[in-house]
């Protein structure tokens, strides 16, 4: 029935794209591919092969929707001559006739040479579930002028058995002016790994960045030139750019595979196992922004966009949810190690989706995990509700300057804590202002906390940019 419904929901896509052009394909089929990997199993009752779906789901999403994402995956895989070459042929020799999966596969197999294809349709049609791509690490060695990359690739599953077999991966390495080669390189198995020969060191490598292949992976790549909002709605997080001079190339991807788990774990933190997040991109000096990651551990709807992403660590509440991080996958995970901020949608006692602000977007992965936080994560004491506090200029150069309103009826303590929640300054004032030079401080975030004997009079964050 896929073959039918299927390219069907394909085409709608397709016709999109000669009308609108790709950029609207490519959202479209971003969006379906997003629902599929998410919601389609908990919908229709696991993880199901397209060429057995049951009768009583026959017209469900699996038919139409995952269809039409394997449609686009078998594009990906053949390029788009030897694909519409191929299409044309299975048309011509099959007018008016019923065609089983396996009849549609030789068709396009003595079509257009690709005898790899018969691995495709085992891994995506005959089979279930989704293969997840990653990069464990890449090595680059000179040799002469050139350089020698090695890539190490990883292969998890999600909800599927086996691991695919010879999925043609395209592999982007870009230079620091952002131009880039792009290689196609079959993998197979849990672990791969290759080694090419570049003009240049490459300072980021990226899989699929142009989305061609289904992998349990929803991902978006920006370039970024403005501070504010900025959101990545397919990768569920946004971030806030603080500052930037020199553009940004951001690409945020949301895996929906487990995490690696701990190996050293004394916090007893319990990881996700639904999903997590990697950042990656080319950032200049000047860049300083602010990452937000949405939970939601509801479970009412399968409808989406929200719902069924983190309810194996909110059985009640999202009250224990905190933020992890590790830089490379080499590395453990940790707690975020700066500062970071839970906010609760609803009543805490029984509310379990919000955000985590994260204060400093750094490139690595993050993931939500149950635990005690080690970290300040907001305060749980409240400002003097009589009392103000004022900084100026914000962002900062290289002075300061702390203003707070109130009584001045004893000693003030102002103390300054860096991204990393060490002291930087600590100091009595008499007055109800202070001026500090900060021209030897090192660019980025900084938290103020004003106290008057025991009382807080405000907590502030200023950014320093030389």
């Amino acid at each position: 029935m896929w073959l039918n419904e299927g390219w069907a929901s394909y085409s709608e896509y397709v016709f999109k794209e000669w009308v609108y052009g790709h950029t609207v394909y490519s959202n479209g089929v971003r969006y379906n591919h997003d629902e599929m990997v998410h919601l389609v199993h908990l919908r229709e009752g696991g993880y199901l092969p397209l060429n057995t779906i049951p009768h009583n789901i026959t017209y469900g999403d699996n038919v139409y929707l995952r269809g039409a994402d394997v449609a686009h995956c078998l594009r990906g895989y053949m390029g788009d001559s030897l694909f519409w070459l191929g299409l044309k042929s299975h048309l011509a020799q099959s007018n008016f006739t019923d065609v089983t999966s396996i009849q549609f596969r030789d068709n396009l197999i003595a079509a257009t040479g690709q005898t790899f294809l018969t691995n495709f349709f085992n891994d995506w049609v005959l089979n279930a579930g989704w293969p997840h791509f990653s990069i464990d690490s890449t090595v680059s060695i000179p040799n002469g002028p050139n350089f020698d990359v090695s890539v190490y690739v990883r292969q998890k599953l999600t909800g599927a058995t086996n691991y695919f077999t010879n999925v043609p991966l395209d592999f982007t390495f870009l230079k620091s002016d952002w131009s880039k080669t792009t290689q196609r390189i079959f993998i197979s198995g849990q672990y791969a790994n290759f080694t090419t020969t570049l003009p240049y060191n490459p300072v980021m490598t990226a899989i699929d960045m142009e989305e061609k292949i289904s992998d349990a992976i929803v991902d978006e790549v920006k370039t970024i030139s403005s501070v504010g909002l900025h959101n990545f709605p397919s990768a569920r997080c946004s971030l806030t750019v603080v500052q930037i001079i020199d553009s940004a190339l951001v690409r945020i991807e949301h895996n929906y595979a487990k995490p690696d788990p701990m190996q050293n774990n004394p916090n007893n933190y319990r990881l996700s196992t639904q999903r997590y997040w990697t950042i990656d991109g080319i950032f200049p000096t000047t860049f300083i922004a602010k990452g937000r990651f949405f939970y939601d551990g509801r479970t009412v709807t399968t409808n989406g966009p929200g719902n069924w992403l983190d309810n194996l660590l909110t059985p009640n509440n999202g009250d224990s949810i905190i933020l992890m991080y590790r830089d490379n996958p080499s590395n453990e995970w940790q707690e975020y190690p700066r500062h970071y901020t839970k906010f609760i949608v609803g009543s805490p006692s029984n509310s379990k989706y919000g955000y985590v602000d994260a204060d400093t977007l750094m490139k690595g992965q993050y993931c939500f995990a149950n635990g005690v936080s080690q970290i300040l994560i907001g305060s749980n004491e409240l400002p003097d509700a009589t009392s103000e506090i004022f900084t100026y200029p914000n962002p900062n150069g290289n002075n300061l300057t702390i203003q707070w309103t109130g009584e001045n009826l004893e000693p003030t303590l102002v103390s300054i804590y860096d991204m990393e929640g060490k002291l930087i300054l600590s100091e009595i004032v008499s007055g109800n202002e202070t001026k500090i030079k900060t021209s030897k401080w090192n660019n980025g975030y900084y938290f103020i906390e004003v106290k008057r004997g025991e009382k807080i009079v405000g907590k502030k964050q200023v950014v320093i940019i030389h």
